[in-house]
């Protein structure tokens, strides 16, 4: 039995992953698939186009970010493999002694927590999924939710023993102590460690996607901020951002965009800031056309959404930093040799991932060429099932052994079937092979199955207001953002360069881009001019300016406790809207 088989059967007889995910998983497709209708129809079509055009010319455009970084005072580093990359941020955090950790996947594969810690250095995962995941120590099972295979009472009890006084399991509590943790350590720690969801070569701008604030804290607070991400995590220009951040959130949690959603120009006065670009095997898997476009992928977990397996056995299964049908590619790529080869053996083939890929990746094929390559290794199906593969083939070759084979098969159903059958009353049970004489009916599986009808949150024939200001407050609204006249007394007050209609998003550029201000303000007023509301995020571009800039869609929430939303994690819960001048 291999490795992963061993681990999964371990996960589903002490876990039961699959009653916690299957009813969250299956309404998160429902729902992204509902988001993206939503946006423009070529949304999938131009992020990928963006994507494909990032890794064709992936050594040109990290040429061009580098001088665009260090125009803007940001220092470049890069590291060629996963130690590399630790000793570098070793250096820049020369002196640290309290490092404020956001959430990074490239960060997980390098293993950097644990060795910051091995030096003595206090380390916290101050996203909410994260630091639940660290104290308790098997890593995370999901790209985006880093702690959905644990459900509300295991989560208190994973609390409790850190020493937190809790009497309830109410995910509103849980994630407020975990915040309040968060909040106090970030009034004195030394650096923040983040990772990039891209890099954009044409102006040194890095964007990052965030629900919950605690990345803005990292970018504001400390003297020292670290970017540690990927090689392949880089967009030509804004539009190609904007183009991946249209199907990112939808992709990722069925949000039309995250709560905030940072373009980092230069870093602010008495703050350094360094980003650490990490090949780790990217470069090999780059210069084979069977798997580069692998590195499209934008980390948004649609593909373990829709994964049948993953659903069954959860991420913690497959063993590695990256989980489900991803990381059954991408492991075995990053680490190749016989610790993941098993790993492309562990899907149905189904396609699911591939249609959900936002990217375009043909998953299902990739895995398709990593079993054949382990099998060509000696790494793949144990010597039983070489030898009835082999037997299967010698079988089939020709038209009369698949003749013979059928006839063979047929008189063995009818003896040994019939006393393998479950008895009544169960022996009409669609999941065992039926008698041979019986017509197969695809829809007794379907009825012995979940019910898969499909339904969307959005309804087909909604009717929107007819202009764009009119659609982002009806947006904005559903978010729980505030309409007023006049800004409420004693808010903080912010003019916003436009805003997205389709998202209800506010975008800031300029002075306002002020997050320390922001997050410790106790109201927010947005003043909103109705002639720059734009459709989609992707027209925002001539509105971006060339620092930083802010897309605030809605008050900062979390979903990281069985995915029960709670509003107001870092920053303020008051979010109103001043549309200046007002509509008729």
């Amino acid at each position: 039995m291999t490795a992963f088989r061993d681990r999964a059967r371990r996960e589903i007889a002490a876990e039961h992953p699959s009653a916690t995910l299957q009813p969250i998983m299956r309404k998160l497709v429902e729902d992204s698939r509902a988001m993206l209708a939503r946006g423009p129809a070529d949304a999938r079509a131009r992020a990928t186009a963006a994507r494909a055009a990032a890794v064709e010319n992936l050594e040109a455009l990290h040429r061009q970010l580098r001088e665009q970084l260090a125009l803007r005072g940001v220092g470049y580093h890069r590291a060629a493999t996963a130690g590399e990359a630790v000793e570098i941020v070793r250096r820049l955090l020369a002196g640290a002694r309290r490092v404020a950790k956001s959430k990074s996947m490239v960060a997980e594969e390098i293993g950097l927590t644990h060795a910051l810690r091995a030096d003595g250095i206090d380390v916290l995962e101050t996203d909410i999924g994260e630091y639940i995941v660290d104290l308790e120590g098997r890593g995370p099972s999901h790209i985006t939710a880093p702690a959905i295979h644990l459900n509300r009472s295991r989560i208190r009890d994973i609390l409790r023993r850190a020493g937190a006084s809790l009497d309830t399991d109410d995910p509103v509590v849980l994630s407020q102590h975990i915040r309040d943790v968060v909040g106090r350590f970030f009034e004195d720690c030394d650096a923040a460690i983040t990772g990039a969801n891209m890099l954009i070569a044409g102006s040194g701008r890095i964007a990052i996607v965030e629900n919950e604030g605690n990345v803005a804290l990292g970018v504001s607070h400390p003297r020292r901020h670290i970017v540690v991400t990927g090689l392949e995590k880089i967009v030509a220009d804004e539009a190609a951002a904007l183009a991946v951040l249209q199907v990112l959130a939808p992709s990722a949690t069925a949000q039309p965009l995250t709560a905030f959603t940072h373009i980092l120009g230069s870093p602010p006065p008495g703050q350094e800031r360094h980003v650490v670009v990490v090949d780790n095997g990217r470069s090999r898997i780059l210069a084979d056309p069977r798997y580069r476009d692998v590195l499209r992928c934008i980390r948004c977990g649609a593909c373990m959404n829709a994964c049948p397996v993953y659903r069954s056995v959860s991420g913690i299964a497959y063993g590695s930093r990256y989980m489900g049908p991803i990381g059954a590619v991408l492991s075995p790529l990053l680490w190749p040799g016989r610790e993941y080869a098993d790993l492309p053996f562990a899907s149905s083939l189904c396609g699911a991932c591939t249609e959900a890929c936002p990217v375009g990746i043909p998953l299902h094929r990739m895995l398709l060429d990593l079993r054949a390559d382990a099998v060509r290794r000696g790494l793949g199906a144990g010597r039983a099932e070489r030898v009835a593969w082999q037997a299967w083939a010698a079988a089939f070759s020709l038209p009369v052994g698949a003749r013979a084979a059928s006839a063979f098969a047929r008189i063995a159903l009818r003896g040994a079937g019939r006393l393998l059958r479950p008895p009544a009353p169960n022996r009409a049970d669609p999941r065992v092979l039926p008698e041979p004489a019986e017509p197969h009916d695809p829809a007794l599986l379907q009825a012995a199955g979940p019910d898969r009808t499909e339904r969307t949150v959005i309804a087909p024939g909604e009717v929107l207001p007819p202009t764009p200001a009119e659609r982002f407050r009806l947006r904005a609204g559903a978010l729980g953002v505030a309409f007023a006249e006049a800004p409420a007394p004693g808010s903080l007050v912010l003019q916003a360069a436009a805003a997205v209609a389709g998202t209800g998003s506010v975008l800031l550029t300029g002075s306002p881009v002020d997050r320390r201000a922001l997050l410790a303000a106790r109201a927010v007023t947005l003043l909103v001019d109705p002639a720059a509301v734009v459709e989609h995020p992707a027209g925002l571009e001539p509105f971006l300016g060339g620092d930083d800039a802010l897309v605030l869609t809605g008050p900062s929430r979390t979903a990281d406790i069985e995915k029960v939303i709670v509003r107001g994690i870092h920053g303020s819960q008051d979010y109103a809207v001043v549309l200046q001048p007002p509509l008729a």
